[in-house]
């Protein structure tokens, strides 16, 4: 995952409060994720403003990047915050084993139209009505 989408699905995660589905140790990195946030958010108004208004309201984009924005301002500003941040980022991350063949499906950001997350697909897969006569 890039810089920049770790940021992102940080900010996505933390907005959406996606803690379920999580194993133990997922629910415990992301506890101490939070904290971490919410430690250094404390030294800016305006990162406890994009804090909150993420906690409070629906994930939404605008909402989302607000979050974003603060938490690259403040790895920016604060290398040890970057590191540590991303290490807890990779203990709440789901990773597949090589014996599973476990497979992670994300989506993050504005969708518009469908999507479809899967990992063996046999057959087709369609959206709404097919008109047989127009194939």
């Amino acid at each position: 995952m890039a810089d920049e989408d770790i940021l992102t699905a940080v900010a996505l995660a933390m907005a959406a409060k996606a803690v379920e589905g999580l194993t133990e140790g997922g629910r415990a990195a992301f506890a101490a994720l939070t904290r971490l946030v919410r430690g250094r958010f404390q030294r800016r108004a305006s990162a406890q403003a994009a804090l909150a208004d993420a906690e409070t309201g629906p994930p939404d984009e605008a909402r989302v990047q607000s979050l974003r924005d603060e938490l690259a301002q403040a790895a920016a500003e604060d290398p040890e915050f970057d590191r540590e941040l991303r290490r807890l980022w990779r203990d709440v991350s789901p990773r597949p084993t090589a014996n599973t063949g476990g497979v992670i499906n994300t989506v993050a950001g504005s969708i518009a139209g469908n999507a479809v997350q899967a990992r063996d697909v046999h057959g087709g897969i369609s959206f709404g009505e097919t008109n047989p006569r127009s194939l």
